[in-house]
């Protein structure tokens, strides 16, 4: 498909990754001469075309730093196509397996931050993104600003009652409640729980990963993963920074709670401990905040509040 023109307008340039809902490609806007992300889906059910359009709609509806932005929509024969906005960057695997501790606690904590925020405008949406993982947490290195990505499998909580026995995600990354075939308000926090232990621990994989598909469920209903303190070495951090380290210990362990209710209520209190933990630390370094790109993302305006409330008690006209 290389330089092949999609819409009399986007120059396929080549393939970037394959995904659970489809392929992304790198392409090239020849009416705003700038780089753009494509993805491409195959239409196989109606349903499947509702579900990428109201993917596109529900971005196109929302502006927020730390989700991607979507651009347009359309389709071409058995194929459906959503244009977003190009992040420079790295996603969140990347940058934990093969950069390992390139980046430092303090914007680890930002990057914890923006990821937690940007699930609160999610799931304030009404939207369960569903497949919180660190491929699809992208960090744009030109901003600092983290971009969460690929809503191909997202629901609307509403639906809940009609996905039972729907068992869809990165297994390693599941809640429990999404190995049996349901989802929660708070299946993303526990994803993103996971997605944090693996980031502050910079291990390779999720702490639940097994060789195998039932062993990985297995371990993800019934082991509760050994304290980050434990595993984090010491050696020449400062007090301070111990202390951080406990504090996001104590935040991680509730928010991989098996049961959804005794998980953090919402994203937005997670996010706001994540960026109170930043200021701290960031104040007790006593150096320049602009030598840390990575930057911490603020609460939800009020008037975005509203847009996605509305959104939320709408959802089935987005």
């Amino acid at each position: 498909m290389k330089n092949q023109l999609l819409h009399n307008r986007y120059r396929l340039v080549s393939p970037i990754g394959v995904g659970g809902s489809g392929v992304v490609y790198i392409a090239f806007d020849t009416e705003n001469a700038q780089k753009v992300a494509i993805k491409k889906v195959s239409i196989v059910s109606g349903d499947k075309l509702q579900l990428i359009e109201k993917e596109y709609r529900f971005l196109q509806k929302i502006t927020h730093d730390n989700l991607i932005k979507a651009f347009e929509f359309f389709v071409i024969d058995d194929h459906a196509y959503i244009v977003f906005e190009y992040v420079y960057g790295k996603n969140l695997a990347d940058i934990v397996v093969k950069n390992k501790h390139s980046v430092c606690l303090v914007s680890q904590l930002a990057i914890a931050n923006q990821i937690a925020r940007g699930i609160e405008v999610l799931n304030t949406g009404g939207i369960i993104h569903r497949d919180i993982k660190p491929q699809n947490i992208m960090l744009n290195i030109r901003t600092g600003q983290v971009k969460i990505v690929d809503l191909g499998i997202a629901r609307n909580i509403e639906d809940m009652s009609d996905l039972q026995d729907d068992i869809t995600g990165t297994y390693a990354y599941m809640s429990p409640e999404q190995t049996q075939g349901k989802i929660s308000w708070t299946t993303d926090i526990f994803s993103l729980g996971v997605v944090l232990y693996q980031f502050l621990t910079w291990g390779d994989t999720s702490p639940f990963e097994e060789k195998n598909m039932y062993n990985t469920i297995q371990k993800i209903q019934n082991y509760n993963p050994i304290d980050i303190c434990s595993v984090i070495d010491f050696t020449n951090a400062t007090n301070k920074q111990k202390q951080t380290y406990e504090e996001v210990s104590q935040i991680i362990e509730k928010a991989l709670y098996k049961r959804p209710e005794a998980r953090w209520e919402n994203a937005g209190i997670v996010a706001d401990m994540f960026f109170n933990l930043h200021q701290k630390l960031l104040h007790e370094v006593n150096e320049n905040p602009e030598k840390y790109k990575i930057t911490t993302s603020r609460q939800i305006s009020p008037q975005l509040q509203d847009v996605l409330h509305a959104m939320r008690d709408n959802y089935k006209s987005i």
